[in-house]
């Protein structure tokens, strides 16, 4: 079992009730589910009602979108799925948004400027919203991201599908949806994971050893289909059934623990039997439960990392702040040379807002990360050390001391400049960092005038020439207010250009402040020839009462 918060957050795990896919084999049946029954809305029924407020200060609600096709889409600027995702989401849109079809994004996790500073740089046309009382996250039973559902015209929910959605998977659930039926999704890849979750099968009268060890072919069953959802691959036709997948586990695992508890004697199964009922009470979402089970399996075995991961994670969904660092330190412990685990117990420090152990912990991650950069500098490494560094801002910001959050933003852009540029988190880690710094300006009141510099990442700008040097410029200041912005340092017979709204002025440039808050600039440097090498040029922007500054 790993730890499902880590999942939803980096995994991009697989699908959903979907689209048949065009050309699929049929599926096998999968395993009754009894009287189970998955969380969350269910497809075919009403979709749970819900009120936001969008970031331009309107007002949205399932009502609204009553005669239309809704398609959701929850994501999280942290969330590196959906950030690949996006361009599909874009593409989709354009090709599917009519007077009959709409689409909301949703944000269950972040604040606004967040939130503003990414969808700015994306240019995201669509309404976005912040679910600021976790309504519509408790409602919708938002645990994994991302995640699209689909509703009718009459307010139907007709798919929910968790993953990365591909343009071709997104029409069918709107034609589905417009149809008044259900989505389902079929794949080649889904059917290996329903092989992999048959029954192996006990003989009748099986004795503890062999009970045992059937209990472990569960165990190890559900693992590869764990292994097999993360290969999902939406665009290429192999698509799962994340919530399909998720009962079908139930189904096997509720067999095991029934045949091991009428046999358990031994520690060793009564601590497989402990942990598989805290995993069913977990995917259940009876976290005390879940918290009940994971103990009694730690008591058994205090080196049981699947177990400590456990109550960490349903520690978190109690809001048992204690409990979860407790859980999280046992981890450390067990795992010295883990930049991660250390990353965990800095998060949760910081919830519980124990600010400055956080900062101490994220302190030890990062000269750890710097170690493993200083052993062995390749790319997953230095990655690692740059993710470090973004959590460990993101702490400094909750806790209000921007100062060191802006520093530790400024060094995941450092450090992913170090990364190849066609590195699978290059620009992710270069856009995230900067809106991140972006945010620290926009965070109310706007007192101060933001200015920050990075390595242009995504399509360039009409007419730009593949010799200059780009950078991503991005200015936050109050609305309305006009930003004065220059370059220096520049080397002679240098050019510094600052191109946007289709225009480029050398040297120097003022802008205006649009309803955002946020500006985007394409900031060029042209050399006089091809073999010239770039220094640190800077570009300072004032409002005439605030200065701000950036380097290359």
């Amino acid at each position: 079992m790993k730890r499902l918060l880590a999942l939803a957050a980096a995994a991009g795990l697989a699908a959903a009730l979907g689209p048949r896919l065009a050309g699929a084999t049929e599926p096998l049946a999968p395993p009754s589910a009894g009287t189970q029954s998955l969380t969350g809305p269910q497809v075919g029924a009403p979709a749970p009602d819900f009120s936001f407020r969008t970031l331009d200060g309107k007002s949205v609600s399932l009502a609204r979108y009553r005669g239309k096709t809704l398609v959701i889409n929850v994501w999280a600027t942290w969330c590196p799925p959906c950030r690949q995702e996006m361009s599909d989401l874009l593409s989709s849109y354009a090709k599917l948004r009519t007077t009959s079809v709409e689409f909301l994004g949703v944000d269950t996790t972040e604040e606004a400027p967040i939130v503003r500073a990414y969808v700015v740089a994306k240019n995201v046309p669509y309404a976005q919203a912040i679910d600021a009382q976790k309504k519509f996250q408790k409602d919708y039973d938002i645990q994994y991201f991302p995640t699209t559902f689909v509703i009718d015209p009459q307010g139907i929910l007709r798919a929910r599908y968790i993953d990365v959605v591909a343009p071709q998977q997104l029409a069918l659930m709107v034609d589905a949806a417009k149809a008044g039926r259900n989505a389902e999704i079929v794949s080649p890849l889904q059917q290996k994971i329903d092989l992999a979750l048959a029954d192996p099968g006990l003989a009748s009268g099986a004795d503890a050893a062999a009970t045992l060890a059937y209990a472990k072919k569960v165990d190890a069953a559900i693992n590869k289909a764990e292994d097999l959802l993360n290969e999902s691959d939406a665009a290429k036709g192999n698509s799962t059934d994340l919530l399909r997948t998720r009962v079908e586990e139930a189904t096997i695992r509720d067999v095991g623990i029934a045949a091991l508890a009428s046999t358990a004697t031994s520690d060793e199964s009564k601590e497989l039997l402990a942990r598989l009922r805290g995993d069913a009470a977990r995917d259940r979402e009876r976290w005390s439960d879940a918290l009940a089970a994971y103990r009694d399996a730690v008591a058994l075995s205090a080196k049981d990392d699947d177990a400590l991961s456990g109550i960490a994670f349903v520690a978190g969904r109690l809001n048992q702040s204690d409990v979860q660092i407790d859980a999280d330190q046992g981890l450390v412990l067990l795992q010295p040379d883990s930049v991660d685990a250390l990353v965990e117990l800095g998060l949760a420090l910081g919830k519980a807002k124990r600010f400055s152990e956080a900062y101490a912990i994220f302190g030890k991650a990062i000269a750890l990360g710097k170690k493993h950069v200083d052993a062995t500098p390749k790319p997953a490494v230095i990655r690692k050390l740059a993710w470090t560094h973004l959590y460990a801002g993101r702490a400094y910001a909750k806790g209000g001391d921007h100062a060191h959050a802006l520093a530790e933003f400024e060094q995941v852009i450092a450090w992913t400049q170090k990364l190849p540029a066609d590195d699978i988190r290059h620009d992710m880690y270069l856009e995230e960092g900067q809106e991140a710094i972006v945010a620290l300006g926009l965070s109310k009141p706007v007192t101060t005038t933001t200015v920050s510099l990075a390595p242009w990442t995504g399509a360039d700008l009409p007419g730009s020439v593949e010799s200059t040097f780009k950078y991503r410029l991005v200015v936050a200041d109050a609305v309305g207010t006009n930003v004065a912005l220059h370059a220096s340092g520049v080397p002679k017979g240098w050019v510094a250009s600052f191109c946007t709204d289709r225009v480029c002025s050398p040297f120097k440039v003022s802008v205006a402040i649009p309803q955002s808050g946020v500006k985007i600039i394409e900031f060029q440097l042209v050399p006089p020839d091809e073999k010239a090498k770039i220094g640190k040029v800077r570009v300072t922007g004032t409002d005439g009462r605030h200065t701000s500054s950036a380097t290359t």
